[in-house]
């Protein structure tokens, strides 16, 4: 996972890069004034909680070749 903290307007701002499978998500962020959880956190939670949720569901399949 690639990240980088960078500024917008003068405001921290944070893009990130992470695979998953044959999927890029790319986030770039930046924290509102009255925000109590930047998006990147929120977006983060949503990716990790869809890797775990893959990762339990996850059946390998085991070629018999002769």
């Amino acid at each position: 996972m690639d990240s980088a903290i960078t500024t917008y307007n003068g405001k921290p701002c944070r893009s990130t890069e992470m695979t998953i499978g044959n999927t890029l998500f790319t986030v770039i962020s930046v924290q509102g004034d009255a925000a109590k959880e930047t998006a990147y956190d929120k977006v983060k939670k949503l990716i990790m909680d869809s890797v775990e949720t893959a990762q339990k569901s996850y059946q390998p399949v085991h070629n018999n070749i002769a």
